[in-house]
């Protein structure tokens, strides 16, 4: 089965897996369009978990996307319906990205969804990732800090995130793109 779903002006040709292992809603990656350091590629991703047990107070990260395993993960799947509310919400746990306050610095967390500005983001035709509420500033990821995971093998790769203001110069670390298996 195959959908198109509009975000914020850009058509999104998605694949319908059915049914998904944890959610009934279409779940897709969102990558980071440069691989940067990671041949498998950056995606948005609960810190300090994989899969089903992730924990929830450690917000968001940039992690070694999974899709290389031939599935989504829970702590990486995103619901695309939600999108064109500006809500990037993962149904497995039931919360939304968020930040705190919208403003320069601002770290990527999780929260119950609600609406509020710091929840509200759009994934623009550039490809970057705004806050509603000042689309100048986008989800970046860290261009200096990294760690690599301990277990995996091949190991994972993680970068924190946060709101940086949006800047050409940084878009290796601020345009993204919806994956889809």
């Amino acid at each position: 089965m195959k959908a198109v779903v509009r975000v914020t002006g850009l058509a999104l040709a998605v694949v319908l897996a059915s049914p998904l292992a944890y959610a009934n809603e279409a779940g897709v990656e969102i990558m980071l369009a440069d691989a940067l350091d990671e041949s498998r590629g950056y995606c948005l991703d609960i810190a300090g978990g994989r899969g089903t047990d992730a924990p929830l107070d450690k917000g968001l990260q940039a992690h070694t996307c999974y899709n290389y395993t031939g599935e989504l993960s829970a702590d990486q799947s995103f619901d695309v319906a939600k999108f064109g509310q500006g809500q990037f919400y993962i149904p497995y746990y039931d919360v939304c990205m968020a930040v705190a306050t919208v403003e320069v610095g601002a770290a990527v967390v999780l929260a119950s969804c609600t609406g509020a500005e710091g929840q509200k983001f759009s994934l623009v035709e550039s490809g970057q990732l705004t806050a509603q509420a000042d689309a100048a500033l986008c989800v970046t990821v860290s261009s200096t800090e990294k760690r690599e995971g301990r277990g995996s093998s091949p190991v994972h790769v993680m970068r924190p995130l946060s709101l940086q203001a949006c800047d050409e110069a940084e878009a290796a670390y601020q345009t993204w793109k919806i994956n889809t298996l």
